[in-house]
């Protein structure tokens, strides 16, 4: 194959935004933008961050919460030749700082509401070379050894001709950060061809189809980001919002005559109590996506009776951006209790592969750890080669989930090799919460696990063995909630004289969970 003949993300981006001119692209609140007002965006700023001096591949975080401008910023990266660094509006500032270290970005675009996160992250990050405010304060707000640039200004002073850079298939397009129980995140590389693939399969795989109107309401950092991408390709309208709202998403789903929309199971959920109290017409809403987080059968069942069959769930993670495997629509049977439990079949782009601890792979119904290997799958940590051997084998990706297939190749997840707690459709990672619980005065040892909520999917709990026999639970909480993300802060804190330990030593996590966990099914999709 060609270069030529390969795909990158900015020639996909061109096209679609050429072929769907006149097309509304974005609404937000009371704004919209068509794809030709993408095209114009998107090609100012290339060209202005390009006059800046940026080069192909350098790095640009993007701290913003959802706006019209996540998706011209986003777009312009790509059609720059750029990597972008997502961020999403609820990491604690430390985790902001980290990321943009870790990532070695020289630009920071920032949205309102986030300048005083900017402010304080800024200076401590030694390859910072310029910030860029959106609808922002002047530059004395943001002191520092770096220049700082006006996003209006730059598309006022950029060319309406995108920037004659050269990208290939092989141009780094993105690094997103993930991570596990132990270290620090990881910052996943994607290509622009990963990209671009990723972009399609989301289309194909999620059944986004030409001229969709998708609601979006949860961060365009994470999963809503890719899925935009996707929906991009078909010419659809994406209505945004910033944060859900049970009441608003189902008056949005009539107003607008939404067709497909993605909510973790939490968002689901308060839709439905809410259609039990209210009537909202729905009838437009064909496909609801849902994932990131376990849904309970007995709600899915509900769901199905209520809205419909238009249920598809899809699993994944960022190594390989959300699609390992979907659960289409004509496989959920309310009927069937165990299909209703699987994340579905690999996707078109994907294979899944079940392998033991020897890395042989086992028969259905057996459990071993689930790999995949897809055309958009990552080309590693960046800056981690060590990370990278570990994770990946001849272009298998090691998911750290453990599952089984079924006879008819349907993956079911039966829990997390990792100590990873999802709760609301966001990966809370146990470590993090420990090291910051551990600091406080009257902490002895604790151990961070999920247990079940009706609501969350995941709740995270603290388990603290007490300095001197008592612990104050609103002292920790009010300690937490200064130093992590609102999703990381524990639901509850329970006291304890000692923690359990393996025969090696180590904390047991599974034995702490197993009260909790004894009467259900821990399925994480």
């Amino acid at each position: 194959m060609s270069e030529q003949s390969i795909p990158t993300l900015k020639h996909l981006y061109e096209s679609v935004l050429s072929r769907y001119e006149t097309a509304p692209a974005i609404t937000f609140e009371n704004e919209t933008l068509t794809y030709g007002d993408l095209d114009d965006d998107s090609s100012r700023l290339a060209s202005a961050l390009v006059d800046l001096g940026l080069q192909t591949e350098e790095r640009v975080g993007i701290l913003m919460s959802n706006r019209l401008e996540y998706a011209v910023v986003d777009i312009a990266l790509a059609r720059a030749g750029l990597a972008r660094v997502p961020l999403n509006d609820m990491l604690s500032a430390a985790d902001v700082e980290y990321m943009l270290n870790n990532s070695k970005a020289s630009t920071l675009v920032v949205g309102p509401g986030l300048i005083e996160t900017a402010r304080t992250v800024a200076p401590n990050v030694s390859t910072l070379d310029r910030v860029i405010t959106i609808d922002a304060s002047p530059s004395a707000e943001l002191e520092g050894n770096y220049d700082v640039e006006s996003f209006e200004r730059l598309l006022k002073t950029g060319d309406s001709d995108p920037p004659d850079v050269s990208v290939s298939s092989s141009t780094l397009a993105g690094i997103f950060h993930t991570g596990g129980t132990t270290g620090d995140p990881k910052g996943v590389k994607h290509t622009q061809e990963n990209l671009a693939l990723n972009a399609l399969a989301h289309a194909i795989e999620l059944d986004i189809k030409p001229r969709d109107r998708l609601l979006l309401m949860t961060p365009l950092p994470h999963s809503a980001g890719l899925i935009m991408a996707g929906g991009l390709t078909q010419g659809s309208t994406h209505v945004i919002t910033q944060g859900f709202d049970a009441e608003h998403a189902l008056t949005l789903i009539e107003q607008e005559e939404i067709s497909w929309t993605f909510m973790v199971p939490t968002m689901v959920y308060r839709v439905l109590d809410l259609l039990d109290e209210q009537e909202y017409d729905t009838s437009s809403l064909e496909t609801l996506v849902y994932g990131a987080a376990p849904m309970k059968p007995d709600r899915l069942r509900e769901g199905l009776d209520k809205l419909g069959n238009v249920f598809l769930q899809l699993y994944g993670q960022y190594e390989t951006p959300d699609l390992i495997t979907v659960l289409p629509k004509g496989a959920h049977d309310p009927d069937d209790e165990q299909r209703l439990s699987s994340c579905g079949l690999p996707t078109t782009m994907c294979e899944v592969m079940i392998v033991d601890d020897d890395g042989e792979q086992v028969p259905p119904g057996q459990p071993g750890e689930i790999l995949a290997r897809g055309a958009y799958s990552m080309e590693g940590y960046y800056k981690m080669p060590e990370k990278t051997a570990e994770t990946m084998d001849n272009g298998w990706v090691h998911t750290g989930d453990i599952g089984k297939t079924d006879e008819d190749g349907f993956v079911y997840i039966v829990d997390r090799d990792s100590d990873v707690i999802v709760s609301g459709g966001m990966n809370v990672y146990s470590v993090t919460v420990e090291e910051v619980i551990q600091q406080h005065d009257q902490v002895a040892n604790v151990a961070v696990i999920g247990v079940p909520d009706d609501e969350w999917g995941e709740a995270v709990k603290a388990v603290v063995v007490p300095k001197d026999d008592t612990i104050d639970r609103n002292e920790l909480k009010t300690f937490c909630v200064d130093r992590l993300a609102n999703y990381e802060v524990p639901k509850s804190f329970d006291a304890v004289a000692e923690l359990p330990t393996t025969p090696y030593g180590k904390i047991d996590k599974k034995q702490l969970r197993e009260p909790y966990w004894k009467d259900e099914s821990r399925q994480i999709s």
